[in-house]
């Protein structure tokens, strides 16, 4: 984002004169003081919180400057508007839900369509570009904002066009200074732009000395009593070598710039990390070391070595790293500035039953980085675990979905068509310790329920903790049979659900109905290319491996590739591919290729198993599937229903059981 300057305000008279100049004015006038209520959405509204550089001293416009600046609010009602003063494109989400794209709009702009239920939501507002200029927002008669529980801890990101999220799609909201500040739960700020350097060049602005302006141009000094950071990150010299910056130069401006941040932010912990193209790497380091002999020992070196891997993290040769390159980056980051921060630190810990929580454990592919208030299952099958005390437990739902929970190992209760704060303890428990597991319905084809996790509501003194939990995992994956369609609960009568249970261990269910192996230029999701991605629709971001640790994949496709025109050959090479993906991603995992049920490409399926066996791979088998089902076990000609489910569990569980010891 990219702003023009805006000079700041003239130097203020003494408070005293101006308070008594101000109510002479107004006695003259016979007004009063025209000063924002606390609620109703202006500008100066002082529930409204500016996080970043903004200019908000006109009372009427506030405009945010540099990067990834943002504001947050609580509102009541069921709809809010925000006033735009010319066209503009900007971030918008409600109730942590995506960050809806507002593409050049003006006046009035209406971020709520589909009213929302009658409450209290959340707000936040960030500005992509145009003219970013807030003007308030606009509520339903009678409502008000509320104060956000905001977390108190920010993080401030200091850097060129790699901390800006240059070349992706959402830019700043893509990079992963937003990313690694959602992942901590902090507030984070985002004090870079494209093309600049540490040292000031002919060509180059340098951020030694522009970091300390409110804009990323322009002389206007910012007013660092408008926030404190805790933790600055700084990620400065991957342009600074192609403007003839010396090493010499560089590490005497680095040492100076660790000198003046820390004279602004005395006791945050200040983090400079070695750029991902590895310049100015001795002379990084040897700025820490002298900030740290000079007795500062709040400075640290960030090795990223390793961290991305070229060809596949970044968009181009620059040095820019796409989507998925951002998300690794922030994984490995956030860890490093949470164990500095420690748990005394000003960062907000989840509160007990909110995402984040360590106590909930996550089964399946989640996004739990996008947004640290709604955490986003993917694929079939995902769940999540935990253990409360008290004798009521509420799940705060942001929109309609279809769920399933189970207390105490007790009866599967559906919860149909619920929506915002759902009671899953009508008759109260006895009072003690308790265990709830939740899934939801599979989100595909006709069925678009919102399958979001926004936290628990416990008792008055309750808490969460850890419940034991499975020591193995076995992925299944596959399409629409593995999903469970057709069954009477989808992905929980599954067979993988089913055998996940009947061995006790973990489960994962990475399927999705209609998929082939192959993907097919008439839009058939190809898993052999989807099985490395959070999310079984986008290119982008590949999954975390180190999230959790297969057992055991059981892979059941081909069922759909045959109406898609893949030929034998290129299924094949496919399920040869998909091995060698599972086997990097699961190094100890055994392998099952199961033979489909309507027995399509079993010639290839033995084939890409025997050459992985061939190729030194001694942890793959071919499941054999030949007359495990009949008719009364389909309720088509092609999905199973409950019983079927079942037989093919009592089938596959004994196999899987004998080769990881379950």
């Amino acid at each position: 984002m990219q702003t023009s300057p805006h000079p700041s305000p003239r130097r203020a008279l003494p408070a005293l004169v101006t308070a008594a100049l101000l109510a002479c004015l107004l006695s003259l006038a016979g007004g009063s003081p025209a000063r924002a209520a606390a609620g109703d959405g202006s500008v100066s509204d002082p529930n409204i919180a500016y996080v970043g550089r903004w200019d908000t001293s006109s009372g009427t416009a506030a405009v945010p400057h540099w990067t990834g600046a943002y504001l947050q609010t609580d509102f009541t009602g069921t709809t809010v508007k925000v006033r735009a003063r010319n066209a503009v494109n900007f971030y918008a989400s409600i109730d942590g839900g995506p960050d809806v794209f507002h593409a050049g709009v003006r006046g009035t702009v209406n971020l709520t369509p589909r009213p929302l239920s009658p409450g209290t939501h959340t707000l936040r507002l960030s500005y992509r570009s145009g003219d970013t200029v807030f003007q308030g927002l606009v509520l339903d008669s009678g409502a008000r904002t509320v104060a956000a529980g905001a977390p108190t801890g920010l993080v401030e990101f200091v850097g060129d066009s790699i901390t800006a999220g240059a070349l992706t799609d959402r830019l700043a909201l893509d990079s992963y200074a937003w990313k690694t500040g959602e992942r901590l739960g902090m507030r984070h700020t985002q004090i870079a732009r494209s093309g600049y350097c540490l040292v000031a060049q002919t060509g180059c602005t340098g951020l030694s000395g522009q970091f300390f302006k409110t804009a990323s141009t322009g002389g206007a000094a910012w007013d660092f009593s408008r926030y404190r950071a805790d933790a600055v990150v700084i990620n400065l010299g991957t342009n600074d070598i192609g403007h003839g910056v010396s090493g010499a130069a560089f590490q005497s401006a680095y040492t100076a710039f660790l000198r003046d941040v820390r004279a602004k932010y005395p006791t945050a912990h200040l983090f400079a990390v070695q750029t991902l193209k590895k310049r100015y790497v001795t002379e990084t380091r040897a700025a820490v070391s002298a900030r740290n002999s000079a007795g500062d020992a709040r400075v640290h070196y960030v090795d990223t070595s390793g961290w991305l891997t070229d060809g596949t993290d970044y968009e181009d040769g620059n040095g820019h790293p796409n989507e998925a390159g951002h998300t690794k980056f922030a994984e490995r980051l956030a860890p490093v500035v949470r164990a500095r921060l420690g748990s005394g630190a000003t960062v907000k810990a989840a509160a007990p039953g909110q995402p984040g929580d360590p106590s909930i454990k996550f089964v399946g592919r989640w996004d739990t980085t996008s947004s640290a208030t709604a955490y986003t299952p993917y694929w079939a099958g995902a769940y999540y675990r935990v253990g409360f005390t008290g004798r009521t437990v509420k799940l705060k739902q942001r929109g309609t979905i279809d769920l399933w929970a189970r207390i105490d190992n007790g009866p599967v209760t559906f919860y149909d068509d619920v929506k915002g704060t759902v009671n899953l303890t009508p008759s109260a428990l006895s009072s003690g310790a308790h265990t709830l597991q939740v899934n939801y319905q599979v989100v595909a084809g006709s069925y678009k329920g919102d399958a979001v996790f926004q936290g628990l509501v416990l008792d008055s003194g309750a808490t969460t903790f850890a419940p034991s939990a499975p020591a193995k995992l076995v992925e299944f994956v596959g399409d629409s049979i593995t999903v469970g369609t057709t069954s009477s609960q989808n992905a929980r009568t599954a067979y993988g659900w089913l055998i996940g249970e009947r061995l006790g261990v973990e489960h994962t269910q990475i399927a999705q109905g209609g998929a082939c192996l192959v993907a097919a230029p008439d839009g058939c999701v190809g898993l052999e290319r989807q099985f490395t991605k959070l999310n079984p629709n986008a290119a982008t971001p590949d999954w975390n491996f180190s999230r959790y640790r297969a057992d055991a994949v059981v892979i059941n496709l081909g069922t759909n590739d045959v109406g898609h025109g893949v030929s034998s050959a290129q299924f094949q090479s496919a399920y040869s591919s998909l091995l060698r993906k599972v086997r990097a991603a699961y190094p100890q995992a055994w392998i099952f290729a199961l033979e489909t049920f309507r027995g399509r490409y079993v010639p290839q399926t033995e084939a890409a198993v025997k050459a992985a066996v061939a190729g030194g791979d001694a942890r793959v088998s071919f499941v054999d599937t030949t007359g495990w089902l009949g008719s009364g076990d389909l309720t088509d000609s092609v999905h199973p229903n409950d019983r079927g489910h079942r037989v093919i569990a009592d089938r596959l569980a004994p196999v899987i059981a004998a080769r990881i010891g379950a």
